[in-house]
């Protein structure tokens, strides 16, 4: 159920007997309901200022509508026992996607965000049709999850899909998308031209939906203005500054493997290493090779050694923390957040990495931004493309469902 205070609901949904705000009044009581149903009639009319023939008449009209239903009575009042209602968690349903660079997954949620179904796959080809396989592939997915809640995929109401790239203004067009075939090219296009007319797709930078995640679910729910910094196949910042995920003007926002490097100087007229080069699946792959670490060189190996002691592992794992500080003192002098989450398949190895972290702050600066690592795991990018989607699939169907619904109040005698 979503966690609203009372006068937030009455204050952001507005009621009032004028003929005009008959649409307001309806979406006043159905906010009260999604906030404390169950709930009766008399309840709703002592929480928001409506009269109780009003909000009855609301209630109506929302329950000819499908979006709430009546869950049975009070028990233990005096008196006849009066019907109770809910939103009615399956009046709507959406869809998040985490198109990731080795995997897809994807998950179901009702208009109340509860997940229903998830479904998780490698990525069938990468080769010259990869592209056209992905989209097949999390179509297919998208189809199979809409099947397990009962609806056909033209039936769901929003799609969301994080990918591994910058979105474009047009919401279609891909960037910086080294991980996708054929580099995203086309790939947004080919995903909304297979997605069924009726149904919105969004599609969102996966760094950003991960932020979201922690806004949500993870370490950023008590702070406003924080920063995940998301290490694994690549480096991305979501920022969060005032509560909203922040894109910028292109999209670009949070792109720091594009940072200049700390490791090596470049002559004049040539451009200087950047902080990408230095950190990362690949780089520690190298690194792994170089020292000769028994096993297939991946972080997960890398920071198992070094979990065991092995000396060279643990000198990757304190080259990496230097990299992750790096960045961390380029960021706080300008954006001054309340929190650093570390995250992704590497950042959130917060055992490893926390500890040198805060030591090598000190080789960058006077900041001590507090920093911990998230607890979300593999999933945040999906936990955050689910919320996203559930949350504008909430609001299209509360939209809806109170257009000019509400009638006025009764006339007085």
């Amino acid at each position: 159920m979503r966690q609203t205070n009372e006068v937030d609901v009455t204050d952001r949904y507005p009621a009032g007997p004028q003929r005009l705000l008959r649409s307001l009044n309806g979406r006043a009581v159905l906010e009260a309901i999604d906030q404390s149903g169950p709930i009766t009639t008399t309840d709703l009319a002592g929480r928001i200022p409506l009269s109780r023939p009003t909000v009855a008449a609301a209630v109506g009209l929302l329950l000819e509508r499908g979006v709430i239903n009546e869950v049975g009575p009070v028990t233990g009042r005096k008196g006849p026992a009066p019907a109770q209602y809910r939103v009615n968690a399956d009046c709507a349903f959406a869809i998040g996607v985490d198109v990731g660079h080795r995997q897809v997954r994807a998950a179901v949620a009702d208009v109340t965000g509860q997940v229903r179904a998830r479904a998780h796959a490698q990525h069938e080809d990468r080769g010259r049709a990869g592209r056209d396989a992905l989209v097949g592939q999390v179509l297919t997915m998208c189809e199979d999850l809409a099947g397990q809640v009962g609806v056909p995929l033209q039936e769901i109401t929003q799609i969301v899909m994080g990918v591994p790239a910058v979105v474009g203004k047009d919401g279609r067009g891909l960037s910086y998308a080294a991980g996708l075939p054929d580099a995203g090219q086309g790939l947004g296009e080919a995903l909304g031209r297979a997605v069924p007319d009726r149904v919105p797709l969004v599609l969102e930078n996966d760094v950003n939906l991960a932020a979201l995640a922690e806004r949500t679910h993870g370490c950023g729910t008590e702070v406003d203005d924080f920063v995940l910094l998301s290490l694994g196949v690549g480096l991305g910042l979501g920022l969060v500054i005032d509560g909203r995920v922040r894109r910028g003007a292109t999209g670009v926002a949070g792109e720091a493997g594009y940072l200049p490097s700390d490791r090596e100087l470049a002559p004049v007229g040539q451009r200087r290493a950047l902080v990408q080069d230095h950190m990362g699946a690949r780089y520690i792959g190298v690194r792994a090779r170089d020292l000769g670490l028994p096993g297939d060189g991946s972080p997960r190996t890398v920071f198992a050694l070094a979990r065991d002691g092995h000396p060279s592992a643990l000198e990757i794992v304190e080259d990496t923390a230097r990299s992750i500080a790096h960045v961390i003192a380029c960021v706080v002098p300008l954006i001054d957040p309340a929190l650093i989450v570390l995250g992704g398949a590497i950042g959130a190895n917060g055992d490893l990495l926390l500890e040198p972290v805060a030591r090598h702050m000190a080789d960058f600066g006077d900041f001590r931004p507090t920093v911990v690592a998230s607890g979300l795991g593999q999933d945040a990018v999906l936990t955050g493309a689910t919320a996203m989607s559930a949350d504008r699939a909430r609001e299209s169907v509360f939209a809806a469902a109170t257009t000019s619904t509400a009638p006025a109040e009764p006339p007085l005698p």
